[in-house]
């Protein structure tokens, strides 16, 4: 049975957007990846070498624009890809009770 998602409205993911991971989660590396489970929710999640890298670098919370600036340098890549990127990852990942984002 797919999981339900509450339709809870998100704040606008900016800049200035402070981002947490859940505490909450049950995590473990297989590899590159990463197996994560919510036992209060009955489900698990994967999330492949970059998204464990996100994953890593949410260790300690931190502003949206720090997180794109950490990306853009060590991938490469432009800052408006990225961001266009990771933000409706971080949505789902919000959805989910994965991350916090204030």
């Amino acid at each position: 049975m797919p999981e339900h998602i509450p339709e809870t409205p998100l704040p606008p993911i900016d800049d200035g957007t402070l981002i947490s991971r859940s505490t909450e989660l049950l995590v473990a590396p297989v590899r590159d990846e990463l197996l994560m489970m919510d036992i209060d929710r009955d489900c698990y999640y994967g999330l492949d070498d970059i998204g464990s890298d996100i994953w890593r670098r949410l260790e300690s919370p931190c502003r949206f624009g720090a997180l794109i600036d950490g990306l853009a340098a060590d991938y490469a890549a432009e800052h408006a890809v990225i961001a266009a990127d990771l933000r409706p990852l971080l949505a789902d990942m919000a959805a989910r009770g994965m991350v916090s984002l204030a």
